[in-house]
This record gives structure tokens, C-alpha cells and sequence, in this order.
């Protein structure tokens, strides 16, 4: 026979508990009149039949048909044995600050399509906080109409919820500012504070807001073949081609290739799109080769931005280069370094 309860309260929390149900392992009835209890940094929330009967800030509460308005309906029903006992479950939530961690367990693939080869293979790690703002939005979105629900039950839920997020949003970020993978290895304050906001979007969901959120990308060791496998670069360089072809025609005086803006896509590839050359009369035994002329004034070692001066491109275009392949960099810690006989063999192509 269950018990009947003239008190409703939690007297103690498991570590790391979030929800608990009242009375737990079981149903009790509720008399009328019954004190409920909610301490500080909990939320009481009644349900029959799944669905809610009411929540109760903290406080001390007295629970009546004034309290509970949907109790009138249910004593006239004759849904209960008497007038002054009803059966309802009771979960309490905290809404304390949860502090969490994630990171990437798989890649996370971020489009840039105005930059080769249209997107890399990122890895990140971080830390956020949220705390439960809507409860019952919450016990639904993470099945916790349960006993009892922990941190560590939750993490399991959220994780995978987060990975999906990460991968959807640092995408939208990336287009939205116009990103490359340099922009989102050095994540500022103010890019995180966007992502902040495109997030806590979806935690709106789940009943949950993101106090905090702090992130550290970097790109994957083997981004270019992660993308490669997954489709991208072939579109890119095919875009960047037409470009270049149609940028020629229009000026049939122009420079070579490398003097057309094709940077980070490499001349290999160009080169092997373009229609067949007419035949050229030979040059005589004694004239000597032309030689691509290199940047006077180059160091022996440059940074990106550095390289994109001599060469007169971008410094993202020289970055999808180093991506791609096309041109051969040192990675140190987070920052590349290329030296003067790479920069003069991507010239030769």
C-alpha cells in the first residue's frame, strides 16, 4: 500500500545528482495540505500521467487546489479514493551551475568554400557551464523521468548533442565571417562569444542555458585527406581554374599563371586543365632558357603573411596552398614557417 506523505522534500543529495524523484524507488500519496519544501537552487516539479501538474520555485509551499489548480478536476473525476489524498510524482532538479568539458572525438569538417580546398578537418577541446532553466523542457529532452539522474548520465547525453552542435555551427560561423582555418585556430574572444550565442540556440531546446564557453581548434594532421575523401577540393580548384582561364582571355597581354591569382590552388593542378599548346618553332642550340625570375629581397624563412606579400596574394590563399599540398610549410606549434627554396619551387611548379 503506498505510503502517505504529509511533507515533500529532498533531505539529501547523492554527489553529483541533479534529479531526484520523490519518493524515490516508488509512488506515495500527497495529503492535502501537505508542506512542500524547496531549498534554494531547486525546482519541484508535479506530474501525472506525463504530464505537468505545476512547478514550485524555492520555498515553503502548501499544496491545494490553489497551488495545484488541475487537483479540482481530478477530485471531481474521482480519480483519487478521497477528497483530501492525491497520487502525483515529484521531481526535483537542481539548477546549480554544471561544469562540463568536451572534445572532438571525430573531426569536424568546417566549409570555407571561398578558400581551397573548400574545408578543413578541424580538432577541439573546451569547456562550458550550464545550469537547468526550464525543467520540465529538461526532464523530457533527457529522459530524466527517472530516480535519480547524475552529472556523469548527463555528460552521456550531451556529448553527442554537443559534437552535432560543434560540427553545425563552427560551419555557420566560418561562412558567416567569411573563416579560414587560420582565423579559427587563433578562436578570439569575439568569435567565441558568436558561437556562444549560435549554441545556447540549441540548448534553448533542452531546457538548458550556456553559462559559459570557452574553445581551442586546431587543425587536424590529416585534414587535406579527411576533406579529399570526403568530396571537397576537386569543386574548388575547377572554380578557381575558370577564374584564372576567363581572367586570361580577358587580357590577352597578362602575365603568367602564377601572376593571374591562382595562389593556393597550385599550378600542377592549372596546368593539367588547360587546352593542349600550339606547337613553337624550336629556339637555336645556343639560346639560353628562360628561367622563372624569383622575388628579389626574399628570406630565407617567411611567415605566411610574409610569403603572400612576395608572391601577391593572399595570406589565406598562401594558407590553403600549405593545406592543399601545392606548397611546402613547417608547422610550429600553431604557426607555419616556409623557407625561401619552397617558395621558389612552387613558382617553378
Amino acid at each position: 500500500m503506498p505510503q502517505v506523505f504529509d511533507r515533500v522534500a529532498i533531505d539529501s543529495w547523492l554527489k553529483d545528482e541533479i534529479v531526484q524523484k520523490f519518493p524515490r524507488g516508488g509512488l506515495g500519496d500527497i495529503k492535502v495540505g501537505s508542506q512542500l519544501i524547496v531549498t534554494p537552487y531547486e525546482t519541484a516539479v508535479f506530474v501525472r500521467g506525463g504530464e505537468p501538474m505545476g512547478t514550485f520555485e524555492a520555498g515553503r509551499h502548501t499544496l491545494t487546489t490553489e497551488s495545484i489548480p488541475m487537483l479540482t478536476d481530478l477530485f471531481e473525476w474521482g480519480l483519487f479514493g478521497g477528497d483530501n489524498v492525491f497520487t502525483a510524482d515529484v521531481y526535483f532538479v537542481k539548477s546549480t551551475d554544471m561544469p562540463m568539458r568536451w572534445g572532438t572525438k571525430d573531426p569536424i569538417v568546417v566549409e570555407h568554400p571561398e578558400r581551397g580546398p573548400g574545408a578543413s578537418a578541424m580538432r577541439g577541446n573546451g569547456s562550458y557551464i550550464v545550469r537547468v532553466k526550464d525543467p520540465w523542457r529538461f526532464l523530457n529532452a533527457m529522459d530524466a523521468f527517472r530516480d535519480s539522474v547524475n552529472l556523469t548520465q548527463l555528460k552521456t547525453r550531451l556529448d553527442p548533442m554537443v559534437g552535432v552542435m560543434m560540427q553545425d555551427k563552427l560551419s555557420e560561423l566560418a561562412q558567416a565571417k567569411n573563416l579560414g582555418p587560420a582565423d579559427l585556430q587563433s578562436f578570439s574572444k569575439e568569435l567565441n562569444d558568436y558561437l556562444q550565442g549560435l549554441l545556447q540556440e540549441e540548448f534553448d531546446a533542452i531546457g538548458l542555458e550556456l553559462e559559459d564557453f570557452n574553445i581551442v581548434m586546431g587543425l587536424h594532421p590529416d585534414s587535406l585527406a579527411i576533406v579529399t575523401n570526403m568530396g571537397y577540393g576537386t569543386t574548388y580548384v575547377q572554380k578557381q581554374t575558370a577564374d584564372a582561364l576567363l581572367a586570361a582571355a580577358d587580357n590577352p597581354e597578362g602575365s603568367s599563371i602564377a601572376e593571374i591569382g591562382i595562389g593556393a590552388m597550385g599550378i600542377g593542378a592549372l596546368q593539367g586543365m588547360q587546352p593542349a599548346p600550339q606547337q613553337q618553332p624550336a629556339t637555336s642550340p645556343g639560346a639560353p632558357s628562360r628561367e622563372v625570375p624569383g622575388p628579389s629581397g626574399m628570406p630565407d624563412v617567411m611567415t605566411p603573411e610574409q610569403a603572400a606579400e612576395i608572391l601577391q596574394v593572399s595570406q589565406e590563399d598562401v594558407l590553403a596552398a600549405i593545406e592543399s599540398g601545392d606548397l611546402q610549410a613547417r608547422k610550429i606549434g600553431n604557426a607555419y614557417r616556409i623557407s625561401k627554396a619552397n617558395v621558389e619551387k612552387f613558382l617553378e611548379g
